[in-house]
């Protein structure tokens, strides 16, 4: 990553605050890149920012790899006067400290269909922003599409199975309004969200962006581009993704997202890929790609059956990194390594320049024969972490953790050189102390929130992605202290 020695904070923008029941990209997105400016805080790192299914709400798991979600659009920078004032009154009522993902998603689902015949396709800011990227416009015909069924593209009658610009017609006449509303919702979502980005550029803070590795079956993404998907001759997924038995989940995962044929991949020089990233980095600075250890070594699950049921299949590393290198920019780039440890991902890491992640929670050893290393001789080429996510939150890892770790805890304490009276700050002072070019840790960290903060458990589907921090105001003290400790480990932005 071309990226001075500085630090960072996960925040995902459905956890600011907000009066209409999810964090959006409104004011105090503003007001938050002001707070890390102000605490010399370089990076704010947020999850993928895609459409989210309406079952696990997860950010993981979305019908596009390159649309906006349409929840996180502001209300209060659209004209108000478009919507219909019970609507917000009904999202004002809710919950200001979780988001109601059910709720939020009705009443805002009937917010965009009332403006949806008050939309024109041939506006020339609708036109254009069609126009200029025939990727979107894909997309979006899919989006609606699905919208119109209600079901998986695969039950959908013959004439649109397809992606043509006979379809696209099709789906103009026929579902227009509906057309219309998701094009309105799109313009809307890039436009916020490029200026947010390019306000935190000029206040020195880069946007972290997240990509997943795989895509859902019932996406545009496969919709458009059956052959590189492994399906089978009814376009139905015999094998599914997931991850074996790891830190996160003693059974394995089962992430039920469609697996790639590799082969097909390669003959077109993995051109998907390179569209799909570069996409991406358009609205980022930087890229994490979430399990990059697919790329070599991926679990194989049979559709419908545990996760220890599954198999390894070889990745298309070999070739993969070859043949985009050329057309992707690799300085943006950071790969979540994490799980398996494989040589070959060490290596293309290394010859290309690509940091890897080390999270100080799975790295504080469990048992007195191991081979980790004191987080202050971690390699400067890695991006050091207390906490994903994915994880607990720090206290809780305390609350939970085993007595060995927390003796290995104790003995690298004893040499930091900023100590705190709260273990939870001398967790993030580990970390911030670490030679690493980059040191992240969550808002609920800072907070020093137990489980009631943790983000995602693995594994689970119900639950998760719903946390939010009231006020932003919760956020002086903690963040004047980051600020010192910025300070002190020469992480400080210029």
């Amino acid at each position: 990553m071309d990226i001075k020695k500085s630090s960072g904070l996960i925040l995902h923008p459905s956890s600011l605050p907000g009066e209409y029941g999810i964090g959006d990209l409104g004011l105090n997105s503003f007001n938050f890149v002001d707070l890390l400016k102000s605490s010399k805080t370089k990076i704010w790192q947020v999850l993928p920012l895609g459409i989210t299914d309406e079952v696990e709400y997860s950010p993981y798991s979305s019908k596009s790899s390159i649309l906006g979600n349409p929840y996180l659009i502001s209300i209060n920078d659209i004209e108000n006067n478009m919507f219909d004032k019970d609507n917000l009154n009904n999202l004002k009522e809710l919950s200001t400290y979780e988001v109601e993902f059910k709720k939020v998603y009705s009443y805002k689902q009937s917010l965009f269909q009332s403006v949806s015949k008050r939309i024109d396709l041939n506006d020339s800011i609708y036109s254009d922003f069609l126009n200029k990227n025939e990727l979107i416009k894909k997309h979006l015909t899919f989006v609606t599409l699905s919208e119109v069924h209600g079901n998986n593209w695969v039950e959908w009658d013959k004439d649109y199975l397809n992606y043509s610009e006979d379809t696209f017609q099709k789906v103009i006449e026929k579902f227009k309004d509906t057309f219309a509303k998701n094009v309105f919702l799109q313009y809307e979502f890039n436009s916020q969200w490029k200026k947010l980005k390019n306000y935190a550029n000029l206040n020195n803070v880069s946007i972290l962006g997240d990509i997943p590795i795989y895509v859902n079956h019932n996406s545009a993404d496969v919709w458009l581009n059956k052959d590189l998907f492994d399906l089978d001759e009814n376009n139905q997924m015999g094998y599914v993704s997931g991850a074996v038995p790891d830190d996160f989940t003693v059974e394995g995962q089962i992430w039920n997202t469609a697996l790639y044929d590799w082969n097909n991949h390669n003959e077109t020089d993995y051109s998907y890929w390179i569209e799909k990233l570069n996409e991406n980095l358009k609205n980022f600075d930087y890229l994490r790609i979430d399990h990059f250890i697919g790329f070599f070594k991926f679990w194989a699950i049979p559709f419908g059956k545990p996760a220890l049921d599954g198999h390894w299949r070889d990745g298309p590393w070999e070739t993969f990194f070859e043949k985009i290198s050329n057309k992707v920019n690799f300085d943006k780039l950071l790969a979540e390594d994490l799980g398996v440890v494989l040589d070959t991902t060490a290596q293309i890491l290394e010859k290309y320049g690509i940091p890897g992640m080390k999270v100080l929670q799975q790295r504080i050893p469990d048992k007195k024969d191991h081979d980790e290393i004191n987080p202050k001789n971690w390699s400067e080429s890695v991006v050091a972490y207390t906490g994903t996510h994915d994880s607990p939150t720090i206290r809780q890892w305390f609350d939970e953790t085993s007595g060995e770790q927390i003796k290995f805890f104790n003995q690298y304490k004893k040499e930091l050189n900023n100590k705190f009276e709260s273990d939870v700050w001398n967790f993030i002072s580990m970390t911030w102390e670490s030679p690493c070019k980059v040191a992240i840790t969550t808002i609920q960290d800072l907070l020093e929130l137990g489980a009631e903060g943790r983000f995602n458990l693995p594994g689970t589907q119900k639950g998760n992605w719903k946390w939010r921090i009231e006020d932003l105001d919760q956020l002086s003290e903690p963040l004047e202290k980051l600020k010192l400790l910025n300070q002190a480990c020469e992480r400080v932005t210029t």
